[in-house]
């Protein structure tokens, strides 16, 4: 059986995107981004991590991002279809 992830992020515990990178860092299949949510992409809090391609991720035997994250705000869940 597959397992589909719904990858959760924080937003207020992910409050400095733009210097940690960390779960960018790791994840081999590149599902999270580093994007900007606003037309003044200068303010760093303007800046978020997105899971862009959550189809990719590797699902319970990778969670590199969740146990690399400083501040606990990824969160995967997997449901089996």
């Amino acid at each position: 059986m597959k397992s589909k992830p719904k990858i959760n992020i924080d937003e207020n515990r992910c409050s400095q995107p733009d210097k940690c990178r960390k779960c960018l860092q790791v994840c081999q299949p590149c599902v999270l981004n580093l994007t900007f949510i606003d037309e003044d992409y200068h303010k760093p809090k303007n800046w978020k991590i997105i899971p862009a391609f959550p189809q990719l991720c590797l699902g319970p035997e990778c969670g590199k991002c969740e146990e690399v994250c400083p501040k606990g705000a990824i969160g995967i869940e997997y449901k089996s279809y």
